[in-house]
């Protein structure tokens, strides 16, 4: 722990973190700024690469909607970007792992895919790990944006933390402010999923360094402005947002659980967003800048529907490319359902119902469970498929 802490001062005398160069001269020192600062957040698209089904909850109904595709969420992109060129867009993690087109290529056909889309800042997720620690590495410096993490080491022998595997932080300036990034994964991946999968890395707890981290984005580096990128799950995100380590963090740009917070969760610390999965929907926040001050924040959870956002002709054709050599096998029909198959709620979901059948009827027991993962989106039979 001390080692740590004293790790994090050495960062801060150094001026050890990524950030966005700026050339500043003495008549724009004096420039006052006015403008939005826009920031999105994608998280959890679990490599589904084409638009898919989509559950809804409305009017006490399920209702299935065609959204997500990386194609359309370029598209997004470009409108967004092209409506205020201060946009920052982030990933916070599961980028490689959920997808036929990822297991046959171990995550590397996403790397194109993911740079093409132009993204500004990566956090790793808790199944980036998935292959392994060479290939996560691999993976995530394949992509051509920063990536930050302040809480995954190399192991340094004996399960004692080695040097940092990325950057803790990243500051993005605009409009005269600067944004500090901070990113924190799950420490509980060991425990949570196969330890295999992450050996040769020791996690942290975010508590352990956060007050440190928020010290050096405010005194040293001078943010006006910070945000956590999280790939925690939405309940350790809240209790972050609740833990006196935390004052001085605007937002929590979370990620894991899959939840769709339309409506920031005001904690005693820091506001704690999550914009759902699969690609579905994009979180944005909106920062009022007024006479070089943030004066007020909105944010919006958008739904990529695929009405709404066609898909970016480059990157579909470039996505139809990468799956060529594997579309035997991707488009195999191994069954056929008549009903929608979904894994959303907490108690019943008939995506886990078929899967407990089928492992009763292969293997002959009286009783067959499941863990419940969330990262399949629902298929829908129209009218059966």
């Amino acid at each position: 722990m001390s080692k740590r802490r004293e790790f994090i001062k050495t960062i801060g005398a150094l001026g050890i973190g990524a950030t966005i160069p700026t050339l500043l001269t003495q008549s724009c020192a004096n420039q006052v700024y006015n403008g939005t600062i826009t920031l999105l957040q994608t998280t959890d698209v679990h490599c589904q690469i084409h638009p898919h089904d989509e559950l809804f909850w409305e009017n006490d109904k399920m209702v299935f909607r065609k959204t997500g595709g990386y194609a359309q969420i370029a598209t997004a992109f470009d409108e967004l970007r092209q409506q205020n060129p201060n946009t920052f867009i982030v990933d916070t993690g599961d980028m490689f792992q959920g997808s036929e087109l990822a297991v046959k290529t171990t995550g590397k056909a996403l790397i194109p895919i993911l740079n093409s889309l132009d993204y500004n800042l990566y956090l790793p997720g808790n199944w980036e790990v998935v292959y392994g620690k060479w290939n996560m590495e691999r993976l995530m410096y394949g992509l051509n944006a920063p990536k930050i993490c302040a809480n995954m080491f190399h192991d340094g022998g004996m399960g004692q933390c080695g040097d940092l595997i990325f950057a803790p932080y990243y500051v993005y300036k605009a409009l005269g402010q600067k944004i500090g990034f901070l990113g924190y994964t799950d420490p509980l991946v060991p425990v949570r999923q196969s330890p295999a999968y992450s050996k040769g890395i020791v996690y942290t707890k975010p508590e352990e360094t956060l007050a440190e981290y928020i010290k050096i984005l405010k005194e040293k580096e001078q943010c006006t402005y910070i945000i956590v990128l999280a790939h925690l799950g939405l309940s350790q995100q809240i209790s972050l947002a609740n833990n006196p380590d935390c004052q001085g963090i605007d937002y929590i740009f979370g990620g894991d659980t899959h939840e769709r917070v339309r409506k920031p969760i005001q904690c005693k610390f820091s506001k704690v967003v999550e914009p759902g999965a699969f690609g579905s929907f994009i979180g944005k926040l909106n920062l009022q800048v007024n006479d070089n001050q943030i004066v007020s924040d909105s944010y919006e959870l958008m739904e990529v529907s695929s009405d709404k956002y066609k898909p970016k002709t480059s990157i579909y054709h470039y996505i139809n490319l990468l799956e060529k050599p594997f579309l035997q096998d991707i488009n195999k029909i191994i069954g056929y359902s008549s009903v929608p198959l979904y894994r959303y709620f907490v108690i019943e979901n008939t995506m886990d119902t078929l899967i407990v059948e089928a492992l009763k009827w292969e293997i002959g027991t009286d009783i067959a469970l499941s863990k419940g993962f969330r990262f399949c989106p629902p298929v829908c039979p129209i009218p059966v498929g």
